[in-house]
């Protein structure tokens, strides 16, 4: 099924790596390259979740860390992540992977039917009905029904490896934007640090069909690396910059790297300088049902089709 929902070619895989993963107990296949939303989109499952509340069916919505639906519970080798965001994390062989908030399958969720009762169950409803004779009977059970991933008793505690680090420009996002900044930063012989949340440089590059300095986008992305990688610029990449903190700290967390158990190191780095080039999230339209599975913004449906070559 994987191969009828790819395009013939394209996209930033290696077809002839094959990883193997399920989901929901169902066996899947995916390529190298993949994340794990695409790896599903590709495989025709449309429904990955349930909604917090109505057990309503959820889809992939976006292809980037605003994803709201596509969060579930991955268990690879002896790592358990309970909200593993779909959208974000790349697809490994021999992951297991789980819909995090359904009484069964998200498919098939034993609570479906409340959301056929949603006329009669308005938000907070429950703080209202359910006083008699003690709420403690009932709180339990509800916040069962409504709650996200569930952390495993025998999991392991996450321990990062940490890194100090001080740069004169650190730039946050790998775009456009940012890789013209660190280049002018780096041509001006500043130490500079470049953090990206992809696994790959070029943001909406990777997907769009443009010109820069008379090169298409994937040429320029593609000498823009080498040009930083050349003059020394340090490329973090999978990695998040997630606060700013006193004295110009940024604090990044960056996923899946090799000298740690648990495949994370924690950045704390001092800069002089520090550029935001984090890119844009699209406006979603206001309609009703457009929180139903098949519903995407368009420009994650063109980052599916180009990047990873999903037929949607």
């Amino acid at each position: 099924m994987t191969d009828l929902m790819r395009m013939a070619d394209g996209g930033d895989l290696d077809r002839s790596k094959r990883l193997r993963f399920t989901f929901d107990g169902r066996a899947c296949v995916g390529f190298a390259g993949d994340t794990i939303a695409s790896a599903l989109l590709a495989n025709g499952i449309r429904i990955v979740g349930r909604s917090f509340k109505y057990h309503r069916p959820r889809g992939v919505y976006s292809a980037g860390p605003e994803e709201p639906s596509a969060i579930l519970d991955l268990r690879h080798g002896s790592r358990h992540d309970p909200n593993a965001r779909a959208t974000l994390e790349p697809l490994a062989d021999g992951m297991e992977l789980h819909s995090i908030h359904a009484q069964g399958s998200a498919e098939h969720d034993r609570l479906a039917f409340l959301d056929g009762l949603s006329r009669f169950i308005p938000s907070a409803f429950y703080y209202k009905t359910f006083m008699w004779p003690n709420w403690g009977l009932y709180e339990h059970r509800i916040r069962a029904m409504a709650g996200l991933g569930r952390v495993d008793e025998q999991a392991r505690a996450i321990s990062a490896v940490q890194r100090h680090a001080q740069v004169d420009v650190c730039v946050v996002g790998a775009g456009p934007a940012g890789l013209s900044a660190a280049l002018a930063a780096m041509r001006q012989g500043k130490r500079v640090m470049l953090v990206e949340a992809q696994t790959k440089l070029g943001g909406s590059l990777r997907h769009r069909d443009v010109s820069l300095d008379d090169l298409a986008s994937a040429d320029w992305v593609g000498r823009a690396e080498q040009a930083l990688r050349a003059g020394g610029v340090q490329i973090l990449s999978g990695a998040v910059a997630f606060g700013l903190y006193d004295h110009n700290v940024v604090g990044i967390a960056q996923r899946h790297v090799t000298d740690s158990a648990n495949g994370e190191r924690l950045w704390l780095v001092r800069a002089a300088q520090i550029v935001v080039a984090a890119g844009a999230i699209e406006r979603p339209l206001l309609f009703q049902h457009n929180d139903r599975p098949g519903i995407m913004l368009a420009d994650a449906a063109l980052a599916y089709l180009r990047r990873y070559a999903v037929k949607l």
